[in-house]
């Protein structure tokens, strides 16, 4: 960790899911802890491919790590649901395995924005460029010197309310919508955060860049990734289905 690091701030859990990427996840750890600026209580990480290899991958992390390796792959939000049951701390930083961090001062800068927006459901941490289309003009916002903008969920059925792309969440929302997996996918997280008033901040000066490129692993406990031109239409159908009905308030 980088010798500035403060403890003066409310602790936290770093949560990290993961699913066979050690390479992906090693580099994802190496630049998070290289880069962090608030240190943690723990680094949490749920291991979905079985394999305990991932603690060999892990060694030599200059932070306080413990690795939670599943006998049975569960999927994406079952993990979610497993590991952050063993969370203890008031807020956690959830990332998954495949990002690079590049600057520090993300985490007090997310705290000064959550303390003061009880409607923030958490802190994203992305360039606008990596956002969806419908989010990467909203209008800058300053709260001191720490500057972010915030995604607006009348644009989208489901999205803006939240994510669990790499940022500073209260464990509060995390306990108040759980479990995850009842939910469904992440966008029907976001819906359940959107229907109870949240919405997603994100740092205008970007801290974090996608690495996982390519690299997609399937998710048993969902459908399978669509690959074939008549598998994507359905699900493309499927889906704006679902989020017209969302949209008229029938789901």
């Amino acid at each position: 960790m980088p010798k500035s690091v403060t403890s003066a701030f409310p602790p936290f859990t770093v949560v990290v899911t993961s699913c066979g990427r050690f390479d992906l996840l090693r580099q994802t750890l190496d630049s998070l802890l290289a880069n962090i600026d608030v240190r943690p209580e723990k680094v949490l990480v749920i291991e979905d491919s079985g394999d305990e290899a991932v603690r060999d991958a892990l060694k030599g992390l200059d932070a306080n790590v413990e690795v939670i390796v599943n006998e049975q792959q569960l999927g994406q939000m079952n993990s979610i649901d497993k590991v952050y049951a063993q969370v203890t701390t008031p807020y956690a930083f959830h990332c998954e395995d495949d990002w690079q961090f590049e600057r520090g001062g993300f985490i007090a800068e997310s705290f000064a924005i959550l303390n003061a927006r009880p409607d923030v459901s958490m802190v994203g941490l992305r360039p606008r460029w990596e956002l969806n289309p419908l989010v990467r003009n909203m209008p800058r916002e300053t709260l001191g010197e720490v500057e972010f903008f915030t995604l607006d969920p009348r644009l989208h059925p489901e999205y803006f309310s939240y994510s669990f792309n790499p940022g500073l969440r209260r464990m509060a929302e995390v306990h108040r919508f759980a479990p995850m997996a009842a939910r469904g996918c992440e966008a029907d997280v976001s819906f359940a955060f959107k229907q109870a008033g949240f919405r997603i901040a994100n740092l205008e000066h970007p801290a974090v860049t996608h690495i996982g490129w390519g690299r997609h692993v399937d998710d048993p406990s969902k459908r399978p990734k669509a690959r074939t031109i008549l598998a994507k239409l359905n699900r493309s159908i499927r889906k704006r289905i679902k989020r017209l009905r969302r949209a008229v308030g029938a789901a």
